[in-house]
């Protein structure tokens, strides 16, 4: 940790102890593993790349434990229906699987040298004793259990769920209409022992988030900790609605031209005064342009990007979606920063997520992702499409997010300025389209 010498701008150490560790240690204290319940195609696998995904962009190490991934690795792909029975051999052998895939779960929380995890036990875990087992062992081992059920009733998002399920390797190489056949006795075998999370279940302790429909309706009980508090608000905004992202930098500028960190001048170059024109009438094309809401940060470069969409289209600001604040290295140029203070720009080339700029203000990557948690929560509830005027590094870190990208990746994303990043989110990703605009849309 350092500041920066007002008069010097050279760096100064402070001790250890004036730091008690990051935000994100307030909400896990012990490690916690998320439990998910449900019949098989109800959407749980989806639940859990969400989760794991925006964990991970919020700073938590995390992991997914899969028991069916696990059953395929060891070579029991291509079982039928039969495997799933009631039958006592049968249950043992599931049991057994489970249960080894704990284990793995428990070997990797106790690896954390200190840190705080975050495990996510995928199963069905559709029984009351299974889900008793994983309380007791949880309490033995000192951590913190959620769980998260998944209920789907509605019939075309079944339908569209089993087709998918219908591509993994238990149905490689099998007749369509023999493996939904199998895959469906499979799903009646789950429901006939299937017992949906109660209240007093672990002597009414239990905590768990139910989720209806991909987002329809949920439902939460204890999500007192920061984290489940969090997991519980993230998820009662996600939805499956297919829709478009787009996202694009500020239209040159005479500060973007001589690349001044934190720049905010109103002076358009040609160029930028073009591309403003083109982004308007690009989203305009769109059949549904009414629909597009526009987000843009509050420098005035948004503004003058912006300023023909007012006219058409809702436009909101936040300075949420503002520039990485350069703290007292605010209005250099980047390419001074090297030559006059190189200790600064060497400290930040070894590790540029985590870099503060020193002095009132600065920030690092982390810190911006942090700033942008709220658009993200907005990102995932519109069912609308939806254009962000934004700068660089606010750029990278919600790209990163969508993408999921390594965290360390992300301050070195490459984007270019006039062009057009189209995201489509989906249940495998998220597609990324690059869209170039300058002088040819007219």
């Amino acid at each position: 940790y350092s500041i920066i010498n007002e008069d010097h701008l050279s760096t100064v150490d402070l001790p250890a102890s004036a730091a008690a560790g990051t935000w994100n240690a307030i909400g896990l204290q012990r490690p916690m593993v998320i439990a998910m319940v449900g019949l098989p195609a109800r959407g749980k696998s989806y639940i859990v790349k969400m989760i794991i995904r925006y964990l991970r962009w919020i700073g938590f190490e995390a992991d997914v434990f899969n028991v069916g991934s696990y059953r395929r690795k060891i070579g029991l792909s291509g079982i039928d229906a039969s495997y799933f029975s009631e039958g006592k051999e049968a249950s043992e052998n599931r049991e057994q699987l489970a249960m080894a895939v704990q284990e793995m779960m428990y070997d990797w929380l106790r690896d954390a040298n200190g840190k705080g995890r975050v495990a996510i036990f995928d199963a069905t875990n559709t029984t009351k004793n299974r889900r008793q087992a994983l309380c007791t062992r949880a309490r033995k081992e000192q951590v913190s259990l959620l769980f998260v059920e998944s209920i789907c009733d509605d019939a075309d998002i079944l339908d569209r769920n089993y087709d998918l399920k219908l591509q993994n390797d238990d149905y490689k190489g099998t007749d369509p209409a023999q493996a939904k056949a199998d895959f469906i006795a499979r799903v009646e075998a789950y429901q006939r022992r299937y017992q949906t999370i109660e209240d007093d279940e672990d002597h009414s302790q239990i905590s768990y988030i139910k989720l209806i429909n991909v987002g329809q309706k949920v439902i939460s009980r204890n999500c007192t900790g920061y984290l489940p508090s969090q997991v519980a608000f993230y998820l009662q905004n996600i939805h499956i609605v297919p829709r478009k992202i787009y996202l694009t930098l500020p239209a040159e500028n005479s500060d973007s031209v001589e690349g001044i960190l934190g720049g905010d001048s109103p002076k358009m170059t040609e160029k930028g005064r073009h591309y403003a024109l083109d982004l308007a009438r690009y989203i305009l094309s769109h059949d549904n342009h009414e629909e597009f809401m526009v987000l843009t940060g509050t420098a005035k470069v948004h503004a003058e990007t912006s300023v023909h969409l007012r006219l058409q289209v809702p436009v909101y600001t936040t300075p949420l979606l503002n520039e990485l604040r350069g703290g007292d290295l605010q209005l250099i140029k980047r390419s001074d920063i090297q030559k006059v203070h190189p200790q600064i720009y060497e400290a930040r080339q070894k590790d540029k997520l985590h870099y503060r700029y020193p002095g009132v203000g600065g920030e690092s990557y982390m810190d911006v992702i942090e700033r942008v948690r709220p658009i993200i929560i907005e990102l995932e509830r519109q069912r609308k499409p939806v254009l962000l005027v934004c700068h660089l590094a606010v750029l990278r870190c919600i790209v990163g997010y969508f993408t999921g990208c390594e965290m360390e990746e992300i301050p070195n994303l490459n984007f270019k300025q006039h062009h057009i990043y189209e995201l489509i989110p989906g249940p495998f990703g998220c597609e990324k389209r690059e869209i170039e605009l300058l002088h040819v849309v007219h």
